[in-house]
This record gives structure tokens, sequence and C-alpha cells, in this order.
């Protein structure tokens, strides 16, 4: 996106009296249990396409997005940046290098998006480059309950019993009700200003977080969750990677076909 094309959408939305809608798409990872090899899982290709395109083509498709940052992996700022031409994701306005871990790739997206004008209540939404399959429906859904609680975090039911424990035995109390349990997945969405300065709280922390969400308990929040029932794959391992390529063989397949 031009510099004329990002002031008329900052116009725009003064106009209509609102917040900012801007994704933080995280794409720094190196992909060690891949076994690619050393090609970070985002740009691997599924039929012809890198995943991280289909992911940030969600985003680009959504109405209610108005920016994209995107957190990369510092040798592929330059690769990330034709793929963003060659694919025509607009809305993209920023690629900034990732940190050494993923809390810390998220504190430069936020500080790049404050840098560059961010009120604190424009809404960030914070998803893994390496989820393409997220809907429609679930961000459209955490951003109108980020706008009326202050954050949403998506889960995803459990589908089988769960223990937890700490010990290899467990006796009944650790079994869990399925229909209370849930997985976190993605977006992960927050208002900017609280979410920057629950960061700032954490920055002398002991405790491992290992996402938003957590930092932003940690420091008081409360998370609103929004559940989903797709199949929000994260891509991590081989298996992952087969496994996406068959949902979007079935999904064009079923486009073909017009099922």
């Amino acid at each position: 996106m031009n510099p004329k094309d990002i002031y008329h959408r900052l116009i725009e939305c003064m106009k209509k009296g609102r917040s900012m809608n801007i994704a933080l798409i995280l794409a720094a990872g190196v992909g060690q249990r891949m076994r690619s090899g050393g090609l970070p899982k985002q740009f691997l290709k599924i039929m012809g396409k890198p995943i991280v395109v289909y992911t940030l083509e969600k985003f680009q498709d959504c109405a209610e997005v108005d920016q994209i940052i995107i957190v990369c992996h510092g040798g592929y700022i330059e690769y990330m940046n034709d793929l963003l031409i060659q694919y025509r994701i607009s809305k993209a306005v920023k690629v900034v290098v990732g940190g050494k871990d993923r809390q810390s790739s998220i504190k430069n997206g936020l500080e790049v998006i404050i840098d560059n004008g961010g009120e604190k209540d424009d809404i960030v939404i914070i998803h893994d480059g390496v989820r393409p399959l997220v809907d429609n429906a679930t961000i459209s859904e955490n951003i109108r309950a980020t706008k009326e609680y202050g954050c949403a975090v998506t889960v995803h039911p459990v589908t089988e019993s769960v223990v937890i424990t700490s010990q290899s035995d467990a006796g009944l109390e650790d079994f869990k009700k399925r229909r209370d349990t849930y997985s976190l997945t993605a977006p992960q969405t927050f208002r900017l200003g609280e979410i920057a300065e629950a960061y700032k709280k954490s920055e002398n922390n002991n405790i491992p977080l290992l996402d938003a969400a957590m930092v932003y308990t940690n420091a008081g929040g409360k998370i609103r969750l929004v559940k989903e029932h797709n199949t929000n794959l994260k891509i991590t391992t081989p298996e992952d990677f087969y496994f996406l390529r068959a949902i979007l063989d079935l999904e064009e397949s079923k486009y073909i076909f017009g099922l």
C-alpha cells in the first residue's frame, strides 16, 4: 500500500469516528520442527502459494481490517515485501524485523504501530502467519468482542476428555469436564493501549509468559473467549503441512464441483 492509500484509509476511519483495526501477523519463526531444509515454514508453498500468503489474504479480504503489520524473520524482509506485491496484499503497511522469541516479536510490532500513530483505542488483532485457515467470522467476532469487552482470545473446544496433572498418575480431581476445557488458538485481540501497557508491566516478570493472552491476564486483565468450531490449524510439523494441503485440496474440489 502506498502512502497516499494509507493516508486515505486513516482519513476514512477518522470521518467514521472509529478506531483502526490493525492485524499484527507473526511470521518471524524459523520452523525448526518442520525439517524443511532451512526455509521457514511460513514460506513453504502449498499449491504454488506460500502458507503466509493464505493467512494474509484472510485479513486482506476482511472488510473490518484496516491495516496489516507483519513481523518477519530478518533474513526474509525483502522476500516478504516481494510477496506482498505479487499477491496484492494492499493493506500491508509495514514489515518489521522479529525478535528472539514470540513475545519480543509482538513487542516489536506493537512499538511500530505506536510509533506510526497508533491510538490507545485502536484494536490490534494478533495472529500467527502459519494459521491460514482462520475464517472471516472469527476475525470479525474478535473485533466485535474487543470493542465491547476490551480484549478477545480465540479458543477451540476440546473434543476429548482432559486430565491435568504434573505427576505420572492422576486422581479424579485431575479430570476436567470437556465442555469447560479449551485450547488457545488465534487471533488474540486487544486494545492497543491496554496490551502495550501489559507488556510494559511484564518486562521484569520471572514467570514464563508464552503468549499475549498470558501477558494480558498477568497484568490484571480478564480475557473474553471467542469460541471457534472450524479447523484453525497451526502449521508446526510436517504432518500439519500435509493435513493443510489435504484441506485446501478439498476446498478447491468443492469450489470446482459446486459442492
